[in-house]
């Protein structure tokens, strides 16, 4: 029965011994008794027993009418069937033990079916079509437009435009400058003639400045400005997704080193400074699902959100799966961030399979060997316990260190054969690997497969919004998703002769073909060899051009600069 004032001490001490032999509760209770209020007319604060010796029989009664709380400190066994405790104030969060046996985890084998289509002969434009289609280009499109004419400029990007714009960056990521105007620049050394002849360089600026996704509509998404555009193509991802049996969860880094407060510094990792998201992949690398990493209000499911951050993010990618329509039982691999015994027991629930490594303060007090006596033991020695309904393992295997892993689908045998490097020794050894380690190491690298080959050719051109790096990561990942599928029906290019292909085919299929005017030449166009004083000529020239040095028409020319210079003008244009 709810109470409406707090109970006091003396109530408490009722209930607590009132409390029925037959519940197995023997977790400790520890009662919080607040200070009574001082009584002018008592002349002493002391109670009625020994200082040394004070028990709950020798408490005064005006402590015992205080305003007092309970807490429950230790585990509760519970039962499979137990219903969910309440989540309101007052009652304290329980937590399942296990009975754990020494076996081997038994679990029927699964036949994975082939439901793989015929193999496709598309063009690398047509795969990366599949993902930046007319719904994104339009989406680009329409808000870039909407925000210029917020700034009182002209609204009129088009769909060709965006194309050729989307061609350029994919240019930047292998064929990198400095800066990006020099792609423009009449200079020999670092003028692009693919994209100086598709776009001005001032209308490649223009739709630049303005490239826009969302206004701030959502203050609780950190990640509002670019929301609509990662939905959208977590959806196309999933849609053209290969359906393959193992899948992994990970982080990703995308680099960034201006200031936002999703920004993250990861120490020992390729990208320490950037924006953090959590990623699902395939075992080749292809993404299935991102999503920005932004503290408590990371866009997982709410429902999972009392087991933790990194069991909300794995069973949110779970539901992404489950929500393909297909009845497969997939087996999802993660690391020592996301796993527990909880997401062990929701993934089984699901139906779905998993392996992780595992902290040993997350194992809900299995009774492993302790790591101090198993690296006693030989390289290769496990130790493993199951429980008593067959649900999960967890082992600890003796490698180069020790370690922890838990699985709901694999178990220890059949063993494999690992190589390894004995320092000891000082020569390679053979030692046993269970065979949950062997799946782990196996199909956990996805992510950070595909964070590699994204990095090898990754968007050039930077901007000072802090929503670029996220904008232009998800162009990549788009590019690195259709060479994956590619790839799976047997493509030939590598992935910098897909990504070629694909810019040249948007720059070339959606440039203006406008012919170029007059512009100015480099500052730095001859700057030092023109002055040499070697085989500089004057030879004449049939047509009109202007003076580099007084800009005034000429019928003569240096031979070896191969520039209109007069007369004149020769001697101090060479000196």
């Amino acid at each position: 029965m709810a109470n409406d004032r707090p109970l006091a001490a003396h109530e408490i001490l009722d209930a607590l011994e009132n409390v029925s032999d037959n519940e197995e509760d023997y977790r400790e209770r520890l009662i919080c008794i607040l200070p009574p209020p001082v009584d002018p007319d008592c002349l002493t604060d002391e109670d009625s027993g020994e200082e040394d010796n004070v028990t709950l029989n020798n408490l005064p009664r005006n402590i015992l009418l205080q305003p007092a709380e309970v807490m429950i400190q230790g585990q509760i066994m519970v039962s499979d069937t137990e219903e969910e405790p309440s989540n309101s104030t007052g009652r304290t969060k329980r937590r399942r033990t296990y009975a754990w046996r020494k076996r081997d985890l038994a679990k029927n084998p699964v036949n994975w079916p082939d439901v793989q289509g015929a193999c496709q002969d598309k063009r690398p434009i047509e795969w990366f079509e599949n993902f930046l289609d007319e719904d994104v280009i339009s989406l680009l499109v329409s808000e870039s437009n909407k925000y210029a004419v917020k700034k009182n400029l002209p609204g009129d990007i088009t769909t060709e435009d965006m194309k050729c714009f989307i061609g350029i960056l994919l240019v930047s990521g292998y064929s990198w400058l400095p800066r990006r105007r020099m792609y423009w620049e009449n200079s020999p050394d670092t003028k692009n003639e693919l994209i100086s002849s598709a776009m001005t360089r001032d209308r490649f600026d223009f739709i630049f400045r303005h490239l826009h996704v969302n206004d701030n509509l959502d203050l609780q998404d950190k990640y509002t400005k670019v929301r609509p555009l990662v939905t959208l193509l977590n959806k196309k991802f999933l849609e053209f997704s290969p359906l393959e049996e193992h899948y992994s969860v990970d982080e990703a880094m995308i680099p960034y080193y201006g200031k936002h407060g999703c920004k993250q510094h990861i120490k020992g990792k390729p990208i320490r400074y950037g924006f953090k998201a959590w990623v699902g992949a395939t075992r080749l690398g292809y993404v299935l699902w991102i999503e920005p990493y932004q503290g408590a209000t990371t866009m997982c499911n709410p429902i999972y959100k009392e087991l933790g951050l990194g069991a909300s993010v794995v069973l949110t990618f779970c539901d992404v799966l489950i929500s393909r329509g297909f009845d497969l039982p997939y087996h999802v691999v993660f690391d020592i961030f996301f796993t527990g015994t909880p997401l062990l027991e929701e993934i089984t629930k699901k139906g779905l399979r998993c392996t992780g490594t595992v902290r040993e303060n997350r194992t809900s007090s299995c009774p492993l060997i302790t790591s101090k006596l198993l690296k006693k033991k030989e390289r290769g020695a496990v130790d493993y316990r199951t429980t008593h309904d067959n649900t999960f393992i967890i082992a600890k295997w003796h490698d180069n260190n020790i370690f922890s892993i838990a699985s709901n689908a694999v178990g220890i045998n059949p063993k494999q054969s690992a190589k390894r490097f004995s320092q000891s020794e000082k020569r390679n050894i053979v030692i046993e690997e269970p065979h949950m380690v062997s799946i782990y190491n196996k199909y956990m690298g996805g992510v950070d497969r595909s964070d590699e080959n994204i990095s090898h050719y990754r968007i050039g051109i930077r901007g000072k919004k802090w929503y670029m790096p996220l904008l232009t990561h998800m162009i990549d990942l788009a590019e690195h998703n259709a060479w994956q599928l590619y790839k799976i029906n047997h493509g030939k290019l590598d992935h910098l002769g897909f990504r070629r292909r694909v810019a040249i085919a948007l720059i070339e299929s959606n440039s203006k073909n406008g012919k170029r005017g007059p512009s100015r030449p480099s500052h730095h166009e001859h700057a030092d060899s023109r002055k040499d004083q070697m085989n500089h000529l004057v030879i004449p020239q049939s047509k009109e051009t202007h003076c580099r040095q007084c800009h005034k028409k000429c019928l003569t020319r240096c031979k070896k600069c191969d520039v209109g210079v007069c007369v004149k003008c020769f001697e101090t244009y060479h000196s």
